[in-house]
């Protein structure tokens, strides 16, 4: 079975998560959030993923498209979702006109029965042309879900990061501005695994696992 790396990476992160269970870990956490891709073959049926997830007490998880079955399979769960526009769309949902129109097809008709509680505008944007409409797409996304009464069941926010680039110093902001405006979250996606390949000599598994046994007591962000 051909399996595209999002797919993989997700479902094994909550193998990981079922596995590493009795380290106590899974237990002291509020909620537990996974991303469902879309991308490969052979894949579950929505209704099939959100049976999954329910099953084994995951009770968040983003999409990275808008495909209309996955917030119908979710109806009434009370699994929350975030939808994600695609970074093809970032340029025309400048367009406030657009981004109502967005908003009123791909989330209105769904947010009675569907838990959605985020709209995270593109995904992992680090190109020039995409970086000068995010900020827009973003304001006018945020006014659209004023505009039908949605703004405060949900908040729009890009992916995010610790530190800048400088070429994106500048648009990042823009945008904190923006986010601290309307009193929206700011997201960090973190990756332990890829600082642990990158440097096994230095960074332990244990940091990996979020576990405080071993070598690794944490890390202390000032």
């Amino acid at each position: 079975m051909a399996m595209c790396t999002r797919i993989s990476a997700a479902f094994l992160l909550l193998c990981w998560l079922i596995c590493f269970s009795g380290f106590g870990f899974v237990q002291r956490v509020a909620s537990l959030g996974i991303n469902f891709g879309q991308l490969g073959d052979n894949l579950l049926q929505p209704q099939q993923v959100m049976s999954l997830l329910r099953s084994n007490n995951i009770t968040k998880t983003r999409i990275y498209d808008t495909n209309p079955q996955i917030p119908a399979a979710f109806a009434n769960s009370d699994i929350e979702l975030i939808v994600t526009v695609e970074n093809e769309m970032l340029s025309q949902l400048t367009n406030p006109q657009a981004a109502l129109q967005w908003v009123t097809t791909h989330i209105k008709p769904y947010f009675l029965s569907t838990k959605i509680t985020g709209i995270m505008i593109g995904n992992e944007i680090d190109t020039t042309d995409l970086l000068a409409s995010l900020v827009p797409a973003v304001s006018s996304i945020q006014k659209a879900l004023s505009q039908l009464g949605l703004d405060s069941h949900m908040k729009s926010y890009p992916p995010s990061a610790g530190s800048f680039k400088s070429e994106v110093s500048g648009v990042m902001s823009q945008l904190l501005q923006f986010l601290s405006s309307t009193k929206a979250p700011f997201w960090i996606n973190a990756y332990p695994y890829f600082a642990y390949k990158g440097n096994s000599k230095d960074i332990p598994l244990d940091h990996v696992r979020f576990s405080n046994a071993g070598s690794s007591a944490g890390v202390t962000d000032p």
